[in-house]
């Protein structure tokens, strides 16, 4: 008997302290303001990169276009010259002047189609 009653003097005369703990609100606010201002710069960062890839894409459209063009107009050029040879006719000398054009063309717009869809293909990666 004389153990509970320690017990119970115990539990209902001593003081208990219970700990005391503060929270920041203020810290909360500056995490959710922080996770805002990340939203709204990738919403930036993706309207950014839809400005700029217009006229990338537009840039690499006309190229590979101008590609195609050339590479008919060679394929053309080549038949003649096929066909010129069979008849024994010369090939008239400004066909060999555009066919030097041609192949030039064709030889640059083939690299800068290529670097330009590298680049277009790349950047999402970046920025995105």
């Amino acid at each position: 008997m004389n153990t509970r009653k320690t017990i119970y003097d115990k539990l209902f005369t001593e003081k208990v302290e219970l700990a005391k703990h503060e929270v920041d609100l203020s810290l909360a606010e500056d995490i959710k303001k922080a996770i805002a201002a990340t939203l709204a710069f990738k919403d930036q960062r993706k309207a950014a990169w839809n400005k700029a890839s217009t006229p990338l894409i537009g840039l690499y459209d006309i190229l590979r276009i101008e590609l195609q063009t050339a590479s008919k107009a060679a394929d053309g050029i080549k038949l003649l010259k096929e066909k010129t040879a069979a008849l024994g006719v010369e090939i008239p000398a400004k066909v060999l002047e555009n066919e030097k054009t041609v192949m030039d063309i064709i030889k640059t717009s083939k690299a800068k189609v290529d670097k330009l869809n590298k680049i277009i293909n790349e950047i999402p990666n970046l920025v995105l």
